[in-house]
């Protein structure tokens, strides 16, 4: 196996290109991983790409229309697992390759025709573990493009610290889309004993074995976002909740922190309930220091007022910019995101009983 890289993809003389591998992690992913299979055999890499798909649990025809895709394609391996973790899909992918380079595509996700060239070149520009790009939601249905529209608003996703970059070079974004194979199986691949933040924790792995993660601004790849309400809702759950978790047992980590959803579910429930509680003081006749204490808990009724007008304002602005329909969902998918995400992150955070039992690695002690 060859897992060495040319020195310069610019030397006078022809460099010899390294064999690159995609893979995929499909579940329930009928619908786009066609057009992400063709965004992979579109590619303008001379050497073409070989593909692994890794095929979990699925009820929509997933499995068959890999079955159907493979016999049509040589280099296209088939995994068949039975467990819906998608780590333990990655790490089959990853062993069963035999390339340097593997470059992990979303099946929800479309890669632009020069995406592996580009890649290579930054492999080598970076002598990275890893590289992380820019991702774009683009949505097809109206619930799709307001879910993109959400993750990449201000009050939404875009003000993660954790999905922020501040250009090109090291970086924290746990989204890592090629891979240095060697260098991942010499850290042990993703821990199959983690629920949530699998590629976080992999990454600071990797860190403390003195590599690095490198974000490379113009590897970019557009991805349907979630497409069902409970999609949205699940895979934001599941978010938050792996970044409370991580939160609690990495203190110093501040980049784990995203403030805003979790303010919203405590400040928007504690203003319902204290200030209906205020309220009550006042319809019952509090007098004196009771109906001041009243009074001030009604106030706090505001809060959630306050963040239900400012949703209603948000949707009406993107029905504006984009359609009447959007904006509607926005107006839906926002609260959703941040109520889903927020619980998310506190049930992590208190390690609430049923929530948040994942094993945490401690990485000072591993």
């Amino acid at each position: 196996m060859n897992d060495s890289l040319p020195a310069s993809p610019a030397a006078p003389s022809s460099p010899v290109l390294p064999p690159v591998t995609a893979i995929l992690i499909a579940r329930n992913d009928r619908t786009t991983i066609e057009a992400a299979l063709q965004s992979i055999a579109a590619q303008s890499y001379p050497l073409g790409l070989d593909i692994i798909v890794s095929v979990g649990p699925n009820i929509d025809g997933t499995s068959q229309f890999i079955e159907y895709a493979a016999s049509l394609n040589p280099r296209l391996t088939v995994i068949e697992t039975r467990s819906t973790s998608v780590v333990i899909g990655l790490n089959e992918a990853i062993a069963a390759a035999r390339s340097s380079l593997i470059i992990r595509v979303d099946p929800r996700g479309e890669l632009p025709v020069d995406y592996t060239r580009r890649a290579v070149e930054a492999m080598v520009r970076t002598d990275a573990a890893a590289l992380v790009g820019r991702t774009t939601p683009v949505g097809e249905t109206a619930f799709e493009r307001a879910v993109a529209r959400v993750f990449t608003h201000r009050y939404g996703l875009a003000a993660d610290p954790l999905k922020q970059a501040d250009g090109a070079g090291p970086t924290n974004i746990p989204e890592d889309q090629v891979i240095r194979r060697r260098m991942f199986i010499e850290a042990g691949l993703f821990d199959e004993e983690i629920r949530h933040g699998q590629t976080w924790e992999l990454n600071a792995r990797l860190r403390e074995a003195g590599h690095q993660i490198a974000f490379v601004p113009e590897l970019e790849v557009t991805y349907r976002p979630p497409s069902r309400v409970v999609d949205l809702t699940r895979s934001s759950f599941a978010e938050g909740l792996w970044r409370g978790e991580f939160a609690r047992a990495f203190p110093e980590q501040k980049q784990l922190r995203f403030v805003l959803p979790p303010a919203v579910v405590i400040g928007t429930i504690l203003g319902f309930v204290l200030g209906a509680g205020g309220l009550f003081g006042l319809v019952a006749g509090a007098i004196g220091v009771a109906a001041v204490i009243s009074w001030i808990l009604f106030a706090l009724l505001l809060v959630p007022i306050v963040y239900l007008v400012g949703v209603v304002v948000l949707g009406v602005v993107a029905a504006s910019r984009l359609d009447l329909r959007t904006g509607a969902w926005f107006a839906l998918a926002l609260p959703l995101l941040h109520y889903s995400w927020g619980f998310g992150y506190l049930a992590g955070f208190f390690n609430l009983e049923g929530a948040a039992d994942t094993v945490i690695v401690n990485l000072d002690q591993a």
